[in-house]
């Protein structure tokens, strides 16, 4: 008779097995996709575009144009990477166009079927809140990418008085008018802020830049406006201060490493004071996630598809580069601070909330998007214009 393999009975606890199931899962359906991804006659490599040291890297793409923000980071991170990946070139940059980077990451979507595809992404948080929001525009899965490197900068909501003094005017009847670059732009946290106060904000588009939208307040256009807490926030908050009109609040976490820095209080501390009771729901969760999409002026994104080595290489040239001179001032002047590791990792899992939040913001956008044109229709109308306020 054929002997039989003996097997193992020794138990293993629960969570070991899980664990080891899980694992198995994942590393199956990593080489199947890679397998299918390799068609017959085209020879891809997965790390094509990570090259072994002394060679030449593949292109890196930025979602902006060089003068953007994301831009910026590129010119002064390449250089930095190229030197602790030990590369012999330096990093091409491809720039592209847009305003919010959505362009870039479509590209880089497109691109990762090339033979070789390219080494990362350099992007900004909207192309996160474009996602959330679902954004039709949108043809990328940012969830599939891996973060190695986050510049983060919060943003404030500024109005004409402090919250506690004029929480109880606001619920008069009159709905609260925010100025913003669009419906689903950057300024959605503090719109959804408000609304989680249940103050009725009424978006006013078309105020794409931090002067514009200073101008609208102090012309009475606006009632609150969202400043990013740069390097001229002090100088802008100080000359809005002389009009009577003061932070609200900031949309950033409890505990930001900006407190040191003179950031107003954070959007739940407020809401506590004003509420009495600690924010929660999916809406909050979903102000959470776009607050901390926002935030991130530059990401710098891995193919999800990348080895582990791969991966661990890239997340220690990030770190080297963030100690280097170069890029410390270059946050500092920005009044950004910089993310590797660890951090990194968790502050991009803040931006990937459950599909429950984001199916709640996208239905509450639905929801508000038709009343707040039609309350812009009315005030442009000529026989709103026309009409005695008396």
């Amino acid at each position: 008779m054929p002997r039989r393999k003996q097997i193992d009975q020794t138990p293993r606890p629960p969570a070991l097995l899980s664990r080891r199931m899980a694992l198995g899962c994942a590393l199956s359906g990593l080489y199947s996709l890679s397998a299918a991804r390799a068609a017959p006659g085209l020879r891809y490599d997965i790390a094509a575009n990570l090259p072994s040291d002394g060679q030449s890297p593949a292109p890196l793409i930025v979602a902006g144009i060089a003068d953007s923000q994301c831009g910026h980071w590129a010119s002064v991170l390449a250089p930095l990477l190229a030197d602790a990946l030990q590369y012999s070139a330096p990093f091409t940059l491809t720039t592209t166009t847009g305003w919010d980077g959505v362009t870039g990451a479509n590209l880089f979507d497109i691109q990762q079927e090339q033979a070789v595809p390219p080494s990362g992404i350099i992007a900004p948080g909207t192309v996160v809140l474009a996602a959330l929001t679902g954004d039709s525009r949108v043809h990328y899965d940012y969830l599939r990418w891996v973060p190695t490197f986050i510049s983060q900068q919060p943003t404030v909501a500024v109005g004409k008085a402090a919250l506690h003094r004029s929480f109880a005017g606001f619920l008069k009847g009159q709905p609260l008018r925010v100025g913003v670059s669009r419906y689903g732009g950057a300024e959605l946290p503090t719109v959804l802020a408000l609304d989680l106060l249940s103050l009725r904000p009424l978006p006013i588009t078309g105020f794409a830049t931090p002067d514009a939208a200073m101008d609208a307040l102090r012309a009475g256009t606006v009632d609150v406006i969202q400043l990013p807490f740069d390097a001229d926030y002090s100088n802008r908050i100080a000359a809005l201060q002389d009009d009577d009109f003061l932070p609200l609040f900031a949309n950033a976490p409890t505990h930001s490493a900006f407190q040191n820095h003179g950031l107003p209080l954070d959007f739940a501390t407020v809401y506590r004071q004003e509420r009495h009771r600690v924010p929660a729901g999916l809406l909050y969760n979903a102000w959470a996630a776009t607050a901390a999409a926002v935030s991130m002026k530059a990401g710098l994104m891995l193919p999800i598809l990348s080895p582990p080595a791969t991966v661990a290489r890239w997340r220690h040239a990030c770190q080297a580069a963030a100690t280097a001179q170069e890029a410390r001032d270059h946050a500092r002047d920005e009044n950004q601070t910089m993310l590797t590791g660890a951090a990194c990792i968790s502050a991009y899992a803040e931006m990937s909330p459950d599909i429950s939040v984001i199916m709640a913001l996208r239905r509450w956008i639905a929801l508000n998007v038709p009343r707040w044109r039609d309350a812009a229709a009315r005030r442009s109308s000529p026989a709103a214009a026309q009409q005695n306020p008396n």
